[in-house]
């Protein structure tokens, strides 16, 4: 393991979460350190993965939109916004930054630009 590269790493972490096919799985930032053609594998995974509950924490919007049914942002143990990811591209407000309507609502619910939950 001492050899692999950070992706390799991070990849591995992955396989030996998903063996056994656990009930519940909880991921951390998932993806960082994984190449675009990996993280794309990566999300065809988890969307392959079935009878499991799966908690992703990420800072990622895209990985967000392509794999979550549902969406909590949370800013110093406090729920800030709950809904899908459409709901949370159109909770914004105009002069929010953002490259994408998701990022755009990512931010407005940390500045409190929002709308609550």
């Amino acid at each position: 393991m001492k050899s692999l590269s950070g992706g390799m790493l991070r990849r591995a972490g992955i396989a030996a979460a998903i063996v056994g096919s656990p009930r519940l799985l909880l991921l951390d930032e998932p993806t960082v350190g994984l190449d675009p053609a990996q993280r794309l594998q990566f999300r065809e995974l988890i969307r392959s993965l079935t009878g499991s509950a799966i908690v992703l924490s990420t800072h990622l919007v895209e990985d967000v939109a392509a794999v979550c049914d549902q969406v909590v942002v949370m800013q110093s143990g406090r729920f800030l916004f709950r809904g899908t990811p459409d709901d949370l591209a159109g909770n914004t407000r105009s002069g929010v930054a953002g490259d994408s309507p998701l990022e755009r609502g990512y931010m407005a619910s940390l500045s409190g630009q929002g709308e609550a939950f």
